[in-house]
């Protein structure tokens, strides 16, 4: 029997509230995306939010050409350069969305604080079966392999995705004493952090990464359906070393043949290097064990993401 889901924890306060008239106000100020036009834009604002996460809120809007459609609105401020950045890649992506293993969201049309997109029906990853699970890990693994081999918009880098591993030291340190895992744990924890530290830094051209590809940004469709996977969320969508986006990917699956299968589809120029790979190997599962403990300090350990964080510490070499 699965372990009984926790509740999410609540997210922080709203400096940008979002109600049903706020959307109804950003509904008539949407600009359509190039080459595209709404006038079959059905607008139906709905009484409540569909989901909301820390940064942003999907409210149900309607439809266009009779498909559900969704507004993602920004509720923190902090968060409104976040959706600028997401707009651009996802601008970037459009011309070779038709080719990637699995779909991304279709900007419709966008205002500064918002962006109307279809909905995605489905299910996050951290919630599929546990023999759903690994299949799902490919699909993100084939995925970022693609996204990582494509040229890279211009985008500012992200101070805490992509980056060297020795910038994020003091976080490790802090959610690791938060995070109050056992002393084994603490172990394993530390010695996968310290391979990564001492292993040989990214000195490569920045690749375009999605920035955050765990579990809870992988809609999964529903059972029967023929539509693919989607990853979601592309507001921290950077610049830089790769190693960051393969620690989420181990958030899906920690096992190195997910990393094998990644780099069996990677086409960036160094992919083969086998000491380039040995070091990016080694940094992945340093990013791992980082995100990992970070989800333990945020998540309940049975809730589906402080699972995940458990399940890539327990296979930490």
């Amino acid at each position: 029997m699965p372990a009984p889901v926790g509740p999410d924890p609540a997210p922080p306060p709203a400096d940008l509230p979002v109600d049903a008239a706020r959307v109804d106000a950003l509904c008539a100020a949407l600009v359509p995306e190039p080459g595209r036009e709404l006038e079959d834009f059905v607008t139906t604002v709905g009484a409540a939010p569909l989901d909301q996460g820390w940064d942003n809120v999907l409210w149900p809007v309607g439809t266009v050409r009779g498909e559900p459609v969704v507004l993602r609105v920004v509720r923190r401020a902090s968060a409104v350069p976040l959706l600028g950045r997401e707009i651009l890649v996802l601008r970037h992506l459009a011309d070779v969305a038709e080719q990637l293993p699995m779909r991304i969201p279709t900007p419709l049309a966008t205002t500064d604080h918002a962006t109307l997109v279809p909905w995605i029906p489905g299910r996050t990853a951290g919630e599929v079966e546990e023999g759903s699970r690994v299949g799902v890990a490919w699909s993100v693994a084939r995925m970022l392999a693609r996204v990582h081999s494509l040229p890279a918009p211009r985008v500012d880098p992200n101070p805490v995705r992509g980056a060297p591993l020795a910038t994020r030291t003091e976080a490790f340190a802090g959610d690791l004493e938060r995070s109050g895992v056992d002393a084994v744990t603490r172990r394993r924890a530390r010695g996968g952090w310290d391979r990564g530290l001492g292993a040989t830094t990214w000195d490569r051209p920045a690749l375009l990464m999605h920035g955050d590809p765990h579990p809870g940004n992988v809609v999964v469709p529903p059972a029967g359906t023929v539509r693919e996977a989607a990853l979601i969320d592309w507001g921290d969508a950077t610049i830089g070393d790769p190693a960051s986006d393969l620690g989420a990917l181990l958030l899906h699956d920690p096992s190195d043949s997910m990393l094998r299968a990644y780099r069996a589809e990677a086409t960036w120029a160094g992919i083969a290097d086998e000491a380039c790979w040995s070091a990016l190997v080694d940094r992945s599962w340093a990013w791992g064990v980082r995100l990992a403990l970070s989800l333990l300090t945020a998540y309940p350990r049975g809730h589906r993401l402080g699972r995940a964080g458990q399940r890539l510490l327990d296979a930490c070499r």
